[in-house]
């Protein structure tokens, strides 16, 4: 074998191996790749923090990695997973501050809003949300929209439900159902509620009345008795001229007395809210709609429960 083709057969094994190992130590595979791996495995365990710490530990010690995005994310996500919403939200907005350009952007962003409807935080979830309808975004528009009227039904604003449900194009996948589903929500008016007033006035005239309004049969009894008990030993005491004794009973007995107008009242407005929300995890129930990312792209999974 000749000088030339030992060169050129070392040429060749050194174009394979470069061609092999080189990748697998690149800026986004190779030793990082694994180092990040330890992380991953430890979010899919489900032990979020220890995951939280692994990412920073990642971050800290390649801060300019190409995977060190992927790693801001993940500590996104895995407060979201542990339910601690502050520094989810935290951690959501330094990844949209440090990659506005990324690909990741909206998918952060969703998640963002995502994470303030659980907090609560209503208005900033709609503004959020607003955002990525207001882009356009094709991936994220549609859970959007169906995030929004979600917010609205849990804020007893049905008609705001509504009108966010038939915001959706003809063409989505989720316009058939988002159209069903506005169908089914009541307007404000035609929601069965009973009446305070007529609580508090049942009271006044019998205690114990207003409760069995409300459908508290037992906080009645309660109430009737109570108060009865406490009219009539006040009564035996002023007929055996026992004013003083008499009048301490009565002075109790005007606590219980307006105490149970005061229970009454809140029973009903109780009564009101336990149907709503009823109502709302039925809604919410029967119209579920799932996201999923698959192979890559975000996916739609309709849940519809027919009665």
């Amino acid at each position: 074998m000749t000088i030339k083709n030992v060169s050129r057969i070392i040429i060749i094994a050194l174009a394979l191996l470069q061609a092999v190992y080189l990748p697998a130590w690149g800026r986004e595979g190779g030793v990082n790749e694994h180092v990040l791996g330890f992380a991953e495995s430890l979010y899919d365990e489900g032990d979020y923090f220890r995951a939280i710490g692994e990412y920073k530990r990642f971050i800290f010690l390649h801060p300019g990695d190409l995977l060190a995005e992927r790693a801001h994310f993940r500590i996104a996500e895995s407060f979201f997973q542990a339910k601690r919403w502050q520094e989810a939200i935290d951690a959501g907005q330094l990844f949209l501050t440090k990659y506005p350009a990324s690909l990741r952007y909206f998918e952060m962003l969703y998640l963002k809003g995502r994470v303030e409807r659980q907090d609560m935080r209503y208005a900033d979830a709609l503004l959020t949300f607003d955002a990525i309808v207001t882009a356009r975004e094709l991936d994220y528009g549609d859970k959007a929209r169906y995030q929004k009227a979600l917010i609205r039904l849990e804020q007893r604003d049905w008609q705001g439900a509504k009108e966010s449900l038939l915001q959706f194009p003809p063409g989505s996948p989720l316009s058939f159902t988002a159209t069903a589903f506005a169908a089914e929500i009541p307007n404000r008016e035609d929601l069965p509620r009973k009446s305070p007033v007529t609580a508090g006035l049942l009271a006044a005239l019998l205690p114990g009345a207003g409760h069995l309004y409300a459908e508290r049969p037992r906080d009645a009894l309660m109430a009737f008795l109570l108060n009865g008990a406490f009219i009539w030993g006040a009564v035996e005491l002023f007929r055996q001229d026992n004013y003083a004794a008499g009048g301490i009973v009565a002075f109790f007995e005007a606590g219980w007395y307006s105490g149970n107008i005061y229970s009454a009242v809140s029973s009903v407005h109780k009564y009101n809210r336990d149907i709503e929300d009823n109502l709302i995890q039925k809604l919410k129930d029967k119209f579920s709609v799932s996201f999923r990312q698959e192979r890559g792209a975000p996916a739609i999974m309709i849940g519809k429960r027919f009665p």
